[in-house]
């Protein structure tokens, strides 16, 4: 099978689970920024103002991804604002990649009991791509 196929087969399974991962979204953001902060202790000190309003943005540039790579369309206007938005940070790849880290284990932790294994399975696909697109974006900055 091909892997436009297998995108294809992602974003539909993506989709479909979609209103499971997103009832549980609050419980998703506390343990993602939980494992964030074990992989990126420092990280803590980034967020002194509102949390709660962070872990809402956080939310929506997710289900915008999640939308994005389902649909079919061009993720690189999200990954430029994303960007935009956190460069003051001096983000690094290395940093999108512990990220990464922190999202899929957060989703196993809050949501194998609720996604099939194919769901999961997709889930982790597109967060894994859209993680990678934040690095590939850091390493070559739009000029």
């Amino acid at each position: 099978m091909g892997m436009a196929i297998l995108h294809q087969i992602d974003g539909q399974l993506v989709q479909g689970s979609f209103g499971t991962v997103f009832a549980r979204k609050a419980a998703l953001m506390d343990k993602f920024y939980e494992c964030l902060f074990l992989e990126i202790p420092d990280a803590r000190a980034l967020f002194t103002k509102d949390f709660s309003h962070q872990k809402d943005m956080f939310a929506q540039v997710l289900a915008s991804a999640m939308k994005s790579l389902g649909d079919g369309s061009d993720l690189a206007p999200l990954v430029d604002r994303v960007l935009l938005q956190h460069r003051h940070l001096g983000l690094t790849a290395g940093h999108m990649y512990m990220a990464q880290r922190a999202l899929l284990m957060a989703f196993r932790k809050v949501l194998r009991d609720e996604l099939t294994a194919a769901e999961l399975s997709a889930w982790n696909a597109a967060l894994r791509r859209l993680c990678q697109s934040l690095a590939a974006g850091i390493e070559s900055p739009a000029t």
